[in-house]
């Protein structure tokens, strides 16, 4: 009842959004889009008569410090894939010479918006009800599958949604159950999604480098993507692995 309710508060937030220009409705809907969120959880918190301490959004003195240690992993990892990403594919990088300063810090402002309303709606009261029904494993799951059926509501097709934001989902999960609280997987999220905006083609005004891609990349005739298949791989033994070992350092069952 709550992934609904929040599916159908970011729903109408981005129909708010639409009346903004071009250039700010991203940012609009992660501002709204937080706002809904932060609502929705306010309103089941208080019928279950719990509150925001519990499930990890009351700030504390260790959240900007889990905020940019989360955002540290996620450069870690994103820093390792882009790297052996390059060195199988011979994809080469150059500054972008158009690049704008003030787009990217817009573009910052709109990701870090946009990751804190997907934590909230998905990392939030909805992974600590699962987990107290379910377990952590199971929660961890649940949710991240349900992080990528909201990105195929939002238009993206089901192997992207699955290959992505599936798979960064147990990873925000872990985060999430490991570090008690948002910050953390905020921090990871925002980062994670950065770098990846840091990377475009020619001719874009945002991004800080220019990919240059070879003629042939990582692919087969049969059309298979292995630019996107292998890191989306690694990537899911890796957070794998963080639940298992999280699991057995934790001595839990299920």
């Amino acid at each position: 009842m709550f992934s609904i309710a929040i599916t159908v508060g970011f729903i109408l937030m981005s129909y708010l959004a639409n009346f903004f220009s071009k250039e700010w409705v991203r940012l609009a809907y992660g501002i709204f889009g937080s706002i809904a969120a932060f609502l929705v959880t306010l309103l089941f918190l208080k019928a279950a008569r719990e509150n925001l301490a519990g499930i990890g959004l009351k700030p504390g003195r260790r959240t900007l410090k889990n905020f940019f240690a989360g955002a540290l992993a996620g450069l870690l990892i994103m820093g390792t894939l882009a790297g052996t990403v390059m060195y199988f594919s011979g994809i080469r990088i150059s500054i972008n010479k158009n690049f704008t300063i003030w787009l990217f810090l817009l573009l910052t402002l709109q990701i870090f918006s946009l990751a804190l309303m997907e934590e909230v709606g998905f990392r939030g009261y909805s992974l600590v009800l699962l987990k107290g029904k379910t377990g952590v494993r199971q929660s961890i799951f649940i949710t991240s599958i349900l992080f990528a059926l909201y990105h195929i509501a939002n238009g993206w097709s089901i192997a992207s949604s699955f290959y992505g934001p599936a798979i960064w989902g147990l990873i925000f999960g872990i985060a999430a159950v490991y570090s008690k609280g948002l910050a953390a997987p905020t921090g990871l999220h925002f980062a994670v999604n950065l770098t990846t905006s840091a990377f475009g083609e020619t001719g874009n005004k945002v991004t800080i480098w220019i990919v240059q891609q070879p003629d042939a990349v990582l692919s087969k005739p049969e059309g298979i993507n292995w630019e996107t298949i292998l890191p989306s791989g690694f990537l899911l033994l890796f957070a794998i692995f963080c639940i298992e070992w999280y699991m057995r350092r934790m001595k839990i069952g299920s």
